[in-house]
């Protein structure tokens, strides 16, 4: 059980992009970048719904782009030079997660330790009932 003045911080990405209802699974033109992107912006989608459902329980519930490239192997081997360090992004994580200025801020988006503008699809209510749904039906089947 998450007690109360808890913060759920997902890592999410300034790098985002629309997600396609009608080829959610990408069967039609998969893109490595392109899958990332949308899978960055439902999980901001889903921070949001899950903000509202845990707003009354008093728990915070926000996502956050830490730091861009941050100097780790993988960032080394695909795009060869950082532009921060993991620190900076640590840095950021820790902000969220303890900062008293944020003790009421809840359902939002941040990029390193400002609030900033998710892609506009994630503020689409319709938008994330079709995702929340789909991904019910989703795990449903398998289950």
């Amino acid at each position: 059980m998450i007690n109360e003045g808890a913060r759920i911080i997902n890592i999410a990405s300034v790098g985002q992009s629309p997600i396609d209802f009608d080829d959610l699974k990408m069967e039609k033109n998969y893109d490595g970048y392109l899958a990332y992107a949308r899978s960055k912006l439902a999980l901001i989608m889903f921070t949001f719904d899950l903000s509202a459902e845990l707003k009354e329980r008093k728990i915070n519930v926000n996502a956050l782009h830490p730091a861009t490239l941050m100097s780790t192997s993988m960032v080394k081997d695909h795009f060869g030079q950082a532009q921060s360090s993991v620190e900076e992004g640590f840095s950021a994580i820790e902000f969220l997660a303890t900062s008293k200025n944020l003790d009421e801020i809840t359902g939002r988006y941040f990029e390193n330790k400002s609030q900033a503008q998710a892609n506009a699809q994630a503020y689409d209510k319709e938008a994330r009932k079709k995702l929340r749904q789909t991904t019910t039906d989703s795990i449903a089947a398998y289950l």
